[in-house]
């Protein structure tokens, strides 16, 4: 039997990217989202973090699920992140909690 791990999802974002606030609107608009996803910062000055390299993150705003350590989706670009994808996604994971 498959054990139901649920996945690690992290939003990396950095300081001064204007999709990047879009995007945070569009989450904030969304209850509970803190219970399912996390804020992350991509870059530390003007490097990427290692997290951030790490978790194949090459542009900001990006999603990032990871379970058992590994990368297991990734999503770049704010055009798709809106309130609406954002609640489903919630929704779903809130669902299995």
């Amino acid at each position: 039997m498959k054990k139901t791990t649920q996945p690690t999802i992290h939003l990396f974002v950095q300081d001064g990217c204007r999709p990047c606030n879009y995007v945070k609107g569009q989450l904030s608009k969304v209850d509970d989202w803190e219970n399912v996803i996390i804020l992350t910062n991509s870059k530390q000055g003007d490097e990427w973090t290692d997290f951030a390299k790490e978790s194949g993150v090459i542009a900001t705003p990006t999603l990032v699920a990871i379970e058992d350590g590994k990368v297991v989706a990734r999503q770049t670009g704010s055009q798709s992140f809106t309130s609406d994808f954002f609640k489903g996604l919630i929704n779903k994971f809130n669902a299995g909690a």
